[in-house]
């Protein structure tokens, strides 16, 4: 059976996620309402702007913020573009065509050209949403035949991860994952080199933005940007950054941050830039930064992305558009339907197109339209890249050139820094801030056994509190203290153990990290499966917050309870899983913590470029981490203190063999040889 023929007899929809019982979880509501509080401010801060100076300078302000929030866009290569075929089907034509965004990073499109009017065409670059036939899929087909119809030359491509651009592929030719799941899979990694997996699908809108001025039978300066979905998100984006477009309609996408957290959270990887609510970006900021060029809201009621939330934003960037005199350049249409590019809106785009870059009325309906084969708009032999091209590379294979080359940087950095200067950059990536003074305050104990159990919490910040078990011995803790940094997925001490330990003497205090306690994070979705409490992981990256970097503060807090209360003693630490890290980080910036004891935690950030997927590795990357340390760098700079690993995974959760760890861990190996002090010891 064919590559194609195969991926044929999959169900093909939009795909998206939500967040489930998550959103309703208490550490996503503390940062909800960090997100609304910023969100707030952004409201104020619009409503200060005073005269057009004002106004164009915070459109400026937002631009910058946008691509900062994706990372720094690579350099232009040759596009190397080629027309592979040229079809007839009546009343338009189209070409197959293949460019390259990056070096040997083919894309493939369809460039629809009427047979009406007169070259040079006006046109509209058509990004897709999440459907795995991409632009063949048939309500995106009766888009671009019919503006095509209307005298509209489109260029729509395939996004990464979809269409004929799958880069999970088994041996048969089907797709491990793609779409969202391909996406995050690949989000994760570019949050480790310090950008948004945003960027990459952005930068292939910004190179078919070049070829379409490559052709002198397109107007550049009559192009327009349509899409649905995850095509309405890059639709949004593309118009904030890029001048060229000068018209643009964003079909089911627009909604409000606030709407959108409140209702299913944060979606998948492409829609999540680093620290967006930080610096002060909503929805209405994407089109607000596109003033004076006008753009139409496509919506549908009964949308998973919240319908009060686009009303408030098309209600905002109006008033926005109307201290200049053109509130007719922001507009907004509603069809009683649910997530999809509906008839009501495709209408309202082909007219708002005409009425903007061929400055026609256009009243006509959408006629009856057959779509065309999938297999008929590929641009491949087999309907794959990566099966057709040889020379295709996978944006995982160019990520993990980038970790190449930031590992020798990483390097190079670690050789000429202070460690003073490493912390301090440590705790800026990670979001590791000073602690604020705040009392331990007892609710309650009990007694058995000559043991004395006790529960205290402490506001470790405005809104959240921090709990934790002391488990003591009645007549007096003769042993140094332990700290229990529990994660509740996996098998580690139990409540008789830890009482075991008080009764010979070891004080022992349990704490589980902020949202560690959701057992049920990997239950649901394909990407619950892989990423676990992803939405909440996301929003923190909104807030430019990293969860790792929260985690390792209750940690330190925790520490400095036992420091409090057993004065002068080493802490040792026992961690499990995902709490692992966050106790690693805590135990790099405290030198009261002694001994430290990682049960199954991750052993490598950067050795996930080389593994086929990850899972379980979201919530603890703060973005750019591999620029200054992987998790062996961390676990060197404890030195001279002990680090015991047990049973360590590697970034698929499956358990390290004894040959990767060796050559993963040798930085530490390397400490250990110039120091002369045994730091790393490795137990099954």
């Amino acid at each position: 059976m064919g590559v194609f023929r195969f991926i044929a007899l999959l169900v093909v929809f939009p795909a998206f996620s939500i967040g489930g019982s998550l959103v309703n979880s208490p550490l996503y509501q503390h940062l909800l309402n960090q997100a609304v509080q910023r969100l707030d401010e952004r409201k104020a801060e619009i409503l200060s702007l005073s005269g057009p100076d004002a106004y164009k300078a915070r459109g400026e302000k937002v631009r910058a913020s946008i691509i900062e929030g994706m990372g720094q866009f690579p350099e232009r290569c040759p596009l190397n573009a080629r027309t592979v075929w040229t079809r007839d089907f009546g009343d338009y034509v189209v070409e197959g065509v293949i460019f390259n965004s990056r070096p040997d990073f083919p894309v493939t499109a369809n460039l629809y050209l009427p047979k009406q009017g007169e070259p040079p065409y006006p046109a509209v670059l058509g990004p897709c949403g999440h459907a795995l036939e991409a632009k063949a899929m048939e309500a995106y087909q009766y888009c671009w035949i019919n503006l095509a119809r209307r005298g509209f030359a489109v260029l729509t491509y395939d996004p990464i991860g979809q269409g004929e651009r799958l880069g999970y592929l088994k041996e048969d030719g089907s797709p491990d994952f793609w779409g969202t799941t391909e996406h995050t899979q690949l989000g994760a990694l570019a949050l480790l080199l310090g950008h948004s997996f945003a960027r990459d699908e952005i930068w292939d809108g910004i190179r078919a933005l070049d070829y379409l001025e490559t052709r002198s039978d397109i107007d550049k300066t009559r192009i327009g940007c349509t899409g649905n979905s995850g095509g309405g998100t890059q639709t949004a984006y593309l118009m904030a950054i890029d001048p060229r477009i000068r018209c643009a309609a964003a079909s089911c996408y627009i909604t409000s941050l606030q709407r959108l957290f409140e209702t299913i959270g944060p979606q998948d990887a492409e829609q999540n830039l680093i620290g967006q609510v930080a610096r002060g970006i909503d929805h209405a900021d994407f089109i607000e930064s596109q003033f004076p060029n006008p753009v139409l809201i496509c919506c549908a009621s009964e949308d998973f992305f919240d319908i009060r939330g686009t009303w408030e934003t098309f209600r905002e960037a109006k008033k926005y558009f109307g201290k200049f005199g053109m509130p007719e350049r922001v507009d907004l249409i509603e069809s009683p339907e649910e997530h999809g590019y509906h008839l009501p809106q495709r209408t309202a785009m082909y007219h708002w197109m005409s009425r903007w870059l061929k400055g026609t009325i256009d009243e006509e309906p959408e006629p009856e339209t057959r779509a065309q084969a999938a297999k008929d708009l590929n641009c491949t032999e087999t309907g794959q890249v990566l099966t057709s091209i040889p020379e295709a590379r996978t944006l995982q294979s160019i990520y993990r050139e980038e970790a190449q080359r930031l590992r020798e940087k990483r390097l190079s950095y670690l050789s000429t820094n202070s460690s003073e200067t490493w912390l301090s950059d440590l705790q800026k990536i990670c979001g590791i801030t000073p602690r604020a003074s705040s009392a331990w305050n007892e609710k309650g104990h009990a007694e058995a056994d000559g043991i004395r159990e006790s529960t205290w919490t402490t506001e470790i910040e405005p809104g959240w509190n921090l709990l934790a078990t002391l488990y003591e011995k009645n007549s007096g803790s003769s042993q140094p203290p332990i700290l229990i940094v529990a994660d509740s997925i996996g098998q580690f001490e139990s409540e008789d153990d830890m009482r075991n330990r008080a009764r010979e003497g070891y004080p022992v205090l349990r704490v589980i990290p902020r949202g560690l306690d959701m057992q049920e994070r990997y239950k649901g979705g394909e990407l619950d499966q892989y990423f676990g409490d992803w939405v909440v992981s996301f929003l923190a990256l909104h807030l430019d917050r990293p969860l790792v970097g929260q985690r390792a503060a209750d940690v330190l807090k925790a520490a400095d309870f036992l420091a409090q209360k057993f004065p002068g003693q080493k802490i040792d630490v026992i961690a499990n899983n995902e709490a692992t890290i966050p106790a690693l980080l805590a135990a790099v910036n405290d030198q009261r913590i002694g001994q430290i004891r990682l049960i199954e935690g991750l052993i490598s950030w950067d050795s996930a470029f080389q593994l086929p997927y990850t899972r379980g590795i979201l919530s603890n990357i703060a973005p750019g981490i591999l620029e200054i340390a992987d998790i062996p760098d961390l676990m060197a700079a404890v030195s001279p203190r002990k680090v015991i690993l047990q049973s360590p995974v590697m970034a698929t959760g499956e358990k390290a063999g004894a040959e990767e760890m060796e050559k993963i861990l040798a930085p530490v190996r390397e400490k250990e040889k110039t120091s002369g002090v045994k730091v790393l010891d490795i137990l099954p």
